[in-house]
């Protein structure tokens, strides 16, 4: 195989191992990095944006699951963590302080802790605008029927629960 070189002299390619070339490339300015000093760009940019309703999965799924979960925190059953990244902080803050207020009074009274049977009966969903859902589920477990209020937001391209209510 004749190499450019090789070709007017017309030489071939020797066996002898290639030389780095230590020429300097050409640079280029280097790219300018964005700086962000305001609030409110630093948000467009990194903070919470909220999704179209044809860009996230259908919501039933998640209702039942975070439903019956919500109430196996209540119950003490389940560890909030598990529900951090489904519930806003808002959310999240609530129920952990409900579910240490169980756990401190089932301590109190000497009450072991059982995991509920739970079923999902019924579930009804109203999209009330683009890319936000309010629901109810009905939660059966063989002592009591509760009312689980749901309301979904799509953040991040993701449902987020932005407000929960167990009735």
């Amino acid at each position: 195989m004749k190499t450019r070189d090789s070709q007017t002299t017309g030489a071939t390619k020797s066996a002898t191992p290639k030389t780095k070339d230590t020429r300097k490339q050409s640079s280029k300015a280097p790219k300018r990095k964005i700086l962000v000093h305001n609030p409110r760009e630093e948000a467009d940019y990194f903070g919470e944006q909220y999704s179209s309703t044809v860009e996230l999965e259908p919501p039933e799924p998640l209702l039942r699951i975070l439903a019956t979960a919500v109430v196996e925190v209540m119950a003490g059953v389940r560890n909030i963590n598990q529900l951090g990244s489904l519930l806003s902080e808002d959310v999240f803050l609530r129920l952990r302080e409900r579910s240490i207020r169980v756990a401190q009074m089932r301590a109190r009274n000497g009450e072991p802790t059982r995991a509920p049977n739970l079923t999902v009966s019924d579930l009804h969903v109203e999209h009330t605008r683009d890319g936000v859902i309010e629901s109810v589920v009905l939660v059966h477990s063989p002592s009591r029927t509760r009312a689980v209020s749901i309301r979904l937001e799509g953040v991040n391209r993701r449902w987020r629960a932005q407000a929960v209510s167990v009735i």
